[in-house]
């Protein structure tokens, strides 16, 4: 019998296609492809921050922390290209330099002569005393911008001295300089300091620092009062300008004064007493500052000097 025997058994198989579950899949692949992109990014930050200097990263840290694509199209809101150019130096005239001419000694300046070396002798300090206010006055101004530039007018102003410029960093009822009853600076004032070295850097004046308090008692440690605590603020700014790259050079003075010069004397313990004070010294400032140091120690006599060191 050819074909197929007889009562034998046919058997059907059936391939049934089932879809592949989710994760065989190709979206795993794009999910991987990110990530991997994300660590690729990671790394060349990481090593382009190792080939710049520590100085460069923190002014590129200053431009990324005050720049904003909506107020403005430059990535610096300071602009110092306004400074007057520095006046040319006149000329030594006074007669030291005159006897040293190669005319003859028997050569007598005219009236006229004398007349103009005169007004020029005079004018030469009037000159000097213009450039150091021009000078304070572009500061002025760009310290002005930086607080209007951070939002911090509750929190900084700048003032003119005699002696200078003051710039004023102050609580307010809802941001502290400080943590209470402590030297350590919070986070936003930090930042806030951090952001005034590179304005304050343009300057080549000297700086002293103040620091206050409120009338608030310091009842933790009968050693440690609003006298220590007002230097060791003082102290802990300095600090903070420091690392930020201020030149420790340029501060001559650092103090505090515990809560004797409260801004609002009727509210001892009002938060704007609590602060920070920056006094930029002109030329004549410094000039009146060094003479404090210096003028007592002329006036003694070396048998004074003596009977006051024992």
């Amino acid at each position: 019998m050819s074909g197929r025997q007889k009562n034998s058994t046919t058997i059907i198989k059936r391939n049934i296609r089932r879809a592949h579950a989710g994760g065989h899949g190709g979206a795993w692949k794009v999910a991987f492809a990110d990530f991997m992109l994300a660590l690729m990014s990671l790394f060349m930050v990481m090593w382009i921050m190792g080939q710049v200097s520590e100085k460069d990263r923190k002014a590129i840290m200053y431009t990324l922390n005050n720049q904003s694509v909506f107020e403005s199209h430059s990535f610096s809101p300071i602009s110092f290209s306004g400074q007057d150019p520095a006046p040319s130096v006149s000329p030594d005239i006074s007669p030291q330099a005159a006897s040293h001419d190669a005319r003859p000694q028997s050569a007598q300046p005219s009236q006229a002569t004398q007349t103009a070396q005169e007004a020029m002798s005079e004018t030469a300090p009037v000159a000097a005393q213009d450039k150091n206010a021009a000078s304070q006055d572009s500061l002025q101004t760009a310290l002005q911008t930086f607080v209007a530039g951070q939002k911090a007018q509750n929190n900084m102003r700048i003032e003119k001295l005699a002696t200078g410029l003051r710039v004023v960093v102050n609580d307010d009822p809802h941001r502290a300089m400080f943590e209470r009853g402590s030297a350590r600076v919070t986070p936003y004032f930090q930042q806030l300091l951090t952001g005034l070295v590179p304005v304050l850097d343009k300057s080549r004046d000297h700086m002293i620092i103040i620091g206050h308090t409120d009338a608030t008692p310091y009842p933790q440690n009968p050693y440690y009062d609003n006298w220590s605590l007002s230097v060791d603020r003082a102290q802990s700014a300095r600090q903070v300008m420091i690392h930020a790259g201020f030149s420790a050079d340029k501060i001559v003075q650092l103090s505090g004064v515990a809560d004797q010069k409260p801004l609002d004397r009727h509210q001892p313990t009002n938060p704007i007493n609590r602060r920070i004070e920056f006094i930029i010294l002109s030329e004549q400032g410094l000039a009146q500052w060094e003479e404090t140091f210096s003028s007592q120690a002329r006036s003694l006599s070396p048998h004074d000097q003596m009977t006051d060191v024992r």
